[in-house]
């Protein structure tokens, strides 16, 4: 039988359109609906996007799954592992 299907909420797929290559979410800034005449144009010119911060990547992650963001990790990240199961194995095979 076949799982379950994982359901995107609307509202944040509506916050939340775009993820970039390297995994991050991008979503758009808060305040610039409408009220604008009586704002700077510096403020009126700086609506555009930025990026969903790292503290909050998970949840976001799991409230709009069709997105498929997947953090990829840094080289520095995957030596660290590739290191870490190295020293494992040479462990094991000193203790055999």
């Amino acid at each position: 039988m076949a799982g379950f299907k994982l359901k995107t909420r609307k509202a944040a797929a509506k916050r939340f359109r775009k993820a970039t290559g390297t995994g991050k979410i991008i979503r758009s800034k808060g305040s610039h609906g409408h009220f604008l005449a009586k704002r700077g144009q510096k403020a009126r010119k700086s609506q555009g996007t930025t990026l969903v911060h790292e503290s909050n990547y998970h949840q976001v992650n799991a409230l709009v799954p069709a997105l498929g963001a997947k953090r990829k990790r840094s080289k520095a990240i995957k030596n660290a592992i590739r290191r870490r199961a190295e020293g494992a194995a040479t462990t094991q095979a000193k203790g055999e």
